[in-house]
C-alpha cells in the first residue's frame, strides 16, 4: 500500500506538471495561430519538428539509460556519480556538434521544403542543443531518483518561460523568430534551475568515463533506435504535409495534432513513473507487483483518456473554432480521425511505454516502432497525395493502432504478465455505442449540448464500472481515507 501511495503521488505530481506544460504549449500555439495565422503557425511547427528530431538523434538514448541506471544505483553513490557525470560530458560535446551541424544545414532544409524562412529560424535555434541535451540528463537524474517535486517544477518553469518570452517577443513584432528565440532562452533558464536542483544529488567525477559511456550508449542506442523511429512515426505526418502541401496546411494540421496529443499528458505522466518502477520490480523479480502496477497504469489512463476523447470528438468543430478561430474549421475532421489512434495508443502503449526497456528488452520496442513507422510512412505518402491533411490523419491513426497492438502483445509475453484486457474491449464497445447514440440523436434534431451531456454522463458511469474492479475501488477508498486523516491531523496541529 505504501508503494501504491508513492506511485500515485508521483504520478499526480508529474501529471500536474504535464497538464500545465501542455496548456502552456497550447497557449503558444494559440498565440501563433490567432495573431500570425496558419502559415506562420505551420512554419513554427515544421521548424519545431526539425528541432525535436535533432534533439532525439543527439540524445542517443542516453537520458533513458540514465533513468534506468540511476534508479538501479540510487543506493550506490559511486556508480550513480559515474553515470550522471559521464552522461553530462557526452551530451555537452554532442550538443555543440549538433548546434554547428544544424546551422550549416539550415539552407539545405529550407530548399528541400521550398520554404526560405526556415533557414533563419533554424539558425536562431541552433545554439540551444548543448543546453537541451544536458537538461535531458538532469531531468533523467531527477526521474530515476523519483524526486518528482523538483522534476515537476523544472518542467513547469521551462515551459512557463517559453510561453512568457513568446508572448513578449511576438507582441514586440519579432513574429515566428520570437518563438524560436524563446525556446533558446527558456532552455538556458531551465539549465540554471536544474543545475541548482541537482548539485547535491551527485558528485561530478571523470572516473571510468570511457567504460561508463560505453555502457550508457550500449543500452541507450537500443532505446535511441526505438525512440527515433517513434519520433519519425509521430512526426512523419507533419513533415510530409510540409513537403507535399503548404505552410498553411501544416498550420491547420498542427491545430488538429496539438489537440489530439493533449490526451497523452496523463499516460505520459504515468510512464514517467512506471519506467523506473519497472526497472526496480524487474531487478527484484517481483512479477506480481509489476503486473499490478502496469494493469493499474492502463486502467487509470483509460478512465482519463476515453471520456476526454469522447468529449473532444463530439464537439470537435466548436472546440477548434473556439480555440483557434473560424479560419481553422478544416482542422475538425483530421482531429476526429486522430483521436481514434491517440486514445488507443495512450491507453495501451504510452502509459506503460517504458516497461520493455525496464525489463532490459529495448530491442522489442525498436521492432514494434519500426513496423509501425514503415506503415506510417507508406500510408502518409499515399494518402496525403490523395486526401491532403485528412489523409495524413488517417495514416497516423492507423500506425498508432498498429504500434499499440504490437507493443501490448510484446509486453505481455516478455514480462510473463497475465493481464485481463476484457475491460478494454468492453470500454471500446461502449465508446462506439456512445458515438452511435449521439449521431442518431443529432440527425433527429435533438439539442446537441443536451444530447452530448447526457451521453457523456451515462458513458462515464458505465466506463467507471467496467474498468475498476473491487480491488481498485478499495485502493482508491483507502487513499481517500488516508488523505482525509492527514487533513484532520493538519487541522488539529493548526
Amino acid at each position: 500500500m505504501q508503494e501504491a501511495k508513492k506511485f500515485a503521488l508521483d504520478v499526480s505530481l508529474t501529471f500536474i506538471a504535464s497538464i500545465i506544460n501542455m496548456l502552456l504549449i497550447f497557449a503558444i500555439s494559440i498565440i501563433l495561430g490567432r495573431y500570425l495565422g496558419a502559415a506562420d503557425l505551420g512554419l513554427y511547427r515544421l521548424t519545431y519538428t526539425f528541432y525535436g528530431v535533432a534533439t532525439m538523434v543527439g540524445a542517443l538514448g542516453i537520458p533513458v539509460a540514465v533513468i534506468k541506471y540511476v534508479a538501479e544505483y540510487k543506493e550506490d553513490k559511486k556508480n550513480l556519480n559515474r553515470v550522471v557525470s559521464s552522461a553530462i560530458i557526452t551530451s555537452l560535446f554532442i550538443g555543440i556538434f549538433f548546434s554547428i551541424a544544424l546551422y550549416l544545414s539550415s539552407q539545405i532544409l529550407a530548399d528541400i521544403f521550398r520554404m526560405p524562412p526556415i533557414k533563419g529560424l533554424l539558425e536562431i535555434l541552433a545554439p540551444v542543443f548543448p543546453f537541451v541535451l544536458v537538461n535531458s540528463i538532469l531531468y533523467g537524474t531527477l526521474n530515476g531518483l523519483r524526486n518528482m517535486n523538483k522534476y515537476a517544477i523544472s518542467l513547469i518553469l521551462q515551459q512557463a518561460l517559453m510561453a512568457i518570452f513568446t508572448a513578449i517577443l511576438i507582441y514586440s513584432g519579432f513574429g515566428v523568430a520570437g518563438a524560436m528565440i524563446s525556446i533558446v532562452l527558456s532552455s538556458i533558464g531551465a539549465s540554471a534551475y536544474l543545475i541548482y536542483c541537482c548539485k547535491g544529488l551527485f558528485n561530478f567525477i571523470i572516473d571510468e568515463y570511457i567504460k561508463t559511456t560505453k555502457k550508457l550508449v550500449g543500452f541507450g542506442t537500443q532505446m535511441f533506435g526505438a525512440n527515433l523511429i517513434n519520433m519519425i512515426n509521430l512526426q512523419a505526418d507533419t513533415v510530409f504535409v510540409g513537403y507535399f502541401l503548404t505552410a498553411a496546411d501544416v498550420g491547420y494540421y498542427s491545430a488538429a495534432t496539438g489537440l489530439s496529443k493533449f490526451f497523452w499528458v496523463m499516460p505520459q505522466a504515468i510512464q514517467t513513473i512506471s519506467y523506473p518502477a519497472t526497472s526496480d520490480y524487474w531487478a527484484k523479480k517481483d512479477i506480481l507487483g509489476l503486473q499490478k502496477m502496469l494493469d493499474k497504469s492502463m486502467k487509470y489512463s483509460a478512465l482519463a483518456l476515453m471520456p476526454a476523447g469522447l468529449i473532444i470528438g463530439l464537439f470537435a468543430e466548436n472546440i477548434v473554432i473556439m480555440i483557434y478561430g473560424p479560419g481553422f474549421s478544416q482542422s475538425t475532421l483530421p482531429l476526429q480521425i486522430l483521436l481514434v489512434g491517440t486514445v488507443l495508443f495512450g491507453v495501451t502503449c504510452t502509459s506503460i511505454g517504458g516497461s520493455l526497456a525496464g525489463a532490459n528488452r529495448p530491442d522489442l520496442s525498436l521492432k514494434a516502432a519500426g513496423i509501425s513507422a514503415t506503415a506510417n510512412i507508406i500510408l502518409n505518402v499515399v494518402l496525403i497525395y490523395k486526401f491532403g491533411i485528412i489523409g495524413a490523419s488517417m495514416a497516423t491513426a492507423i500506425s498508432l493502432i498498429i504500434m499499440a497492438a504490437l507493443f501490448g502483445i510484446m509486453t505481455v509475453r516478455t514480462l510473463s504478465l497475465k493481464l485481463d484486457l476484457k475491460w478494454l474491449l468492453m470500454a471500446v464497445i461502449t465508446t462506439l455505442l456512445g458515438i452511435g447514440v449521439f449521431y442518431i440523436g443529432s440527425i433527429n434534431d435533438v439539442n446537441t449540448y443536451v444530447l452530448g451531456g447526457g451521453v457523456l454522463i451515462v458513458y462515464a458511469i458505465i466506463l467507471f464500472k467496467i474498468v475498476l474492479n473491487k480491488v481498485d475501488l478499495k485502493l482508491l477508498e483507502l487513499l481517500g481515507l488516508n488523505s482525509a486523516i492527514r487533513e484532520r491531523l493538519k487541522q488539529r496541529k493548526q
